[in-house]
C-alpha cells in the first residue's frame, strides 16, 4: 500500500514537517541570543524577547499544519481529565528527583536545595510560556502521529531527540558560549528519558493536553537544570532515578500495547 493511502505513513510525514518547522521558527528566533553570546558579546535589547517568543515554535508549527489539514479540534482539543492526573503531572519530576536528593543525603552528601521551585518573575513566566507553548505541538501534534507510526516508546524516544536537538539555541550561556557536545548529549538523553516517562502519564491521562502541560509545569515547579554543576553525584544520581522510571514506563506502555493488539484480534 502507498503511502498516500496509508493514514499512520501521511501522519508521520507530517510530524516531521513539523519537527522541521518548528526548530526552524524557535532557532531563528534564538539565533540573536544565541549568537551574542557565542562571541561574548552584548545581545541587542530586543534577543531575549525573541527567546521568550521562540518557546511558541512548536504551538505555531501545529497551528499551521492542523489548520491546513483541518484537524484543528483534534490537536488542540483534548482537554478533558481526571483532576489527579493534572496534580500527578504536577508533582511528577518533584517525586523523580526527590529519592535521589534523599540518596545522595544518605551518602553523606549536602544539596544546595533540595528543590529548585520557581522563585523569580522570569521562571513563572518560562513555566507558563514553554509548558504551553512547546507541549501543543510536542504532546498535542507530534506525539499522537508518532505512536500510531512507531509505537509509543519509539514515537516517544523519536520525539525526545528532537526536543533536545530543539533546545539547542537555549543551552549557550553567556559565560560558556557554545554548549560542550557532552552537555549537548546528556541533556538529549535526559529529554528523551523524559519523554518516554511522559508518554506514559499521557496516555493513562487520556491524552489529554491538560496532563501534558501540568507535566511540563512541573519540570518548571521543580526546575533542577538551576542546581550547581558541582553537584556531580547528585546529577548522576539524578538521571539514573529518571532511567528507573523511564525503564518501567516504557514496560508498561509495551504491555499496554500488546493489551490493545490482543483486544483488536480477539
Amino acid at each position: 500500500m502507498s503511502d498516500t493511502r496509508d493514514p499512520t505513513a501521511a501522519g508521520a510525514r507530517a510530524t516531521y514537517v513539523f519537527f522541521a518547522l518548528a526548530c526552524a521558527i524557535t532557532w531563528l528566533l534564538d539565533f540573536p541570543l544565541a549568537h551574542a553570546w557565542a562571541t561574548h558579546a552584548t545581545p541587542a535589547p530586543y534577543a531575549l524577547t525573541l527567546t521568550g517568543l521562540g518557546a511558541f515554535g512548536p504551538a505555531l508549527a501545529a497551528l499551521i499544519l492542523a489548520a491546513r489539514r483541518r484537524d484543528l479540534r483534534g490537536t488542540f482539543g483534548r482537554w478533558r481529565t481526571h483532576p489527579g492526573w493534572i496534580a500527578l503531572g504536577l508533582l511528577l519530576p518533584l517525586a523523580v528527583h526527590l529519592p535521589a536528593t534523599l540518596v545522595e543525603v544518605a551518602l553523606g552528601g549536602h544539596p544546595a536545595h533540595w528543590f529548585y521551585p520557581p522563585v523569580q518573575a522570569e521562571h513563572v513566566a518560562a513555566l507558563v510560556v514553554f509548558s504551553f507553548g512547546e507541549e501543543l505541538g510536542w504532546r498535542g501534534f507530534a506525539y499522537p502521529r508518532l505512536a500510531a507510526r512507531h509505537g509509543a516508546v519509539v514515537g516517544s524516544l523519536i520525539l525526545g531527540a528532537v526536543w533536545g536537538l530543539w533546545h539547542l539555541g537555549m543551552l549557550f550561556t553567556p559565560e560558556a558560549g557554545p554548549p560542550a557536545p557532552l552537555t549537548v548529549a546528556l541533556f538529549m538523553a535526559d529529554l528523551a528519558l523524559w519523554s518516554v516517562v511522559m508518554a506514559y502519564f499521557f496516555e493513562r491521562g487520556g491524552r489529554s493536553l491538560a496532563v501534558a502541560v501540568a507535566m511540563h509545569a512541573g519540570a518548571h515547579i521543580d526546575n533542577v537544570t538551576r542546581a550547581p554543576a558541582t553537584e556531580v553525584r547528585l546529577r548522576i544520581l539524578r538521571f539514573v532515578a529518571l532511567a528507573i522510571v523511564a525503564a518501567l514506563a516504557a514496560r508498561a506502555l509495551e504491555a499496554r500495547r500488546r493489551r490493545g493488539a490482543l483486544l483488536e484480534s480477539a
